[in-house]
């Protein structure tokens, strides 16, 4: 299930400066010959030529970047089933968990019975105290508040499920393609 983990982590670091117009031009470049110009932003953390033709992170892809009150070592693990191993070896390093959903519909419930629930868990489960929870993709249900609020009802009672105090969890709707 693809929330736009990746495109968010991407988006992120050029937004920030990390990555030069330069170097994410080239990248949209690259990703448009491969009939990928969506992926571009993805690119800037999936820079292993297997992630790229399968659309997918495979591996833990680190950066850093500097805010006014926080240095961040940012690690972008895979989302996908065949990958957990890998993620809970990002997870394991992890003070907090940006956990990316889809707000798209019908994804959100695909993500949630698929590897969202199970990484709520494991990140729990390695010691992880805060959660920010990104409604990614809002763009697809044209940013209503409603259906926002919807899927923090939902995620709500999962992550205390597993954990997490609600003092602890922070939601933000997103666009990150846009």
């Amino acid at each position: 299930v693809d929330a736009g983990k990746s495109t968010l982590s991407g988006r992120l670091l050029v937004e920030c400066g990390v990555v030069s117009a330069q170097s994410i031009g080239k990248l949209k470049r690259e990703a448009a010959q491969a009939n990928k110009g969506s992926f571009a932003y993805a690119w800037v953390l999936d820079e292993d030529a297997s992630e790229r033709a399968r659309g997918i992170t495979v591996d833990v892809a680190r950066a850093q970047l500097k805010t006014q009150s926080y240095d961040v070592n940012l690690l972008d693990t895979p989302g996908h089933r065949d990958f957990v191993p890998e993620m809970i070896s990002g997870a394991a390093q992890a003070d907090a968990a940006l956990l990316v959903t889809n707000a798209s519909p019908g994804e959100f419930e695909k993500g949630l019975n698929a590897q969202t629930r199970e990484h709520i868990t494991l990140c729990r489960s390695l010691g992880v105290r805060n959660a920010l929870v990104v409604v990614n993709q809002m763009d697809k249900v044209a940013y209503s508040q409603q259906a926002f609020e919807r899927l923090m009802a939902e995620l709500a009672p999962v992550l205390a499920a597993a954990g997490f105090p609600p003092a602890s969890v922070r939601y933000v709707p997103c666009a990150a393609f846009h």
